[in-house]
């Protein structure tokens, strides 16, 4: 009864989050810059694990994939990529192994290490500085109003410009 319970509960959860979302994580689970290798390389095994496990599927499932590419190609979809369409199963086993493996680790890094940790600067918000600049302001001026500091002979600042 636990097992049944906690399936429908998996469900609901899968089901309520977005795909994009998903997809977006396992994407980060393997992003060197954004994990470390705790994490990123067991999720590389992991999505390679599923892909070569999707690889069957793929050869059975042939026969649903193909005219399903056959009538996408034929409705005018001019940049529509064969291999998403034919190699399907072996894409979503890829993305599910990265997650069945990452996810964990990544909690665990997470956890222990990225929580105590002060945040990168990728992982703040980047703002376009074209967009703070008052408009018609050049980037000389810019540079004008920062503070300048020079060095004396003993490398400390003296305030002065």
């Amino acid at each position: 009864m636990r097992r049944l319970a906690a399936g429908v509960v998996l469900a609901f959860a899968v089901q309520s989050t977005p795909s994009c979302l998903l997809v977006e994580y396992s994407d980060h689970l393997v992003d060197e810059r954004t994990r470390g290798n705790f994490v990123t390389q067991p999720a590389s095994i992991g999505g390679l694990l599923g892909f070569i496990i999707g690889i069957p599927i793929d050869i059975v499932g042939l026969p649903i994939t193909y005219p399903i590419y056959r009538l996408n190609k034929s409705e005018g979809e001019e940049n529509l990529d064969p291999l998403s369409t034919l190699l399907f199963p072996s894409f979503v086993l890829w993305r599910t192994g990265v997650l069945v493996i990452g996810a964990p680790l990544d909690l665990l890094e997470f956890t222990f290490y990225r929580a105590w940790q002060r945040p990168s600067v990728r992982e703040l918000p980047e703002l376009e500085i074209d967009e703070l600049r008052p408009a018609g302001q050049d980037r000389s001026e810019d540079e004008q109003r920062l503070p300048s500091t020079s060095l004396d002979s003993t490398g400390q600042g003296t305030g002065a410009p």
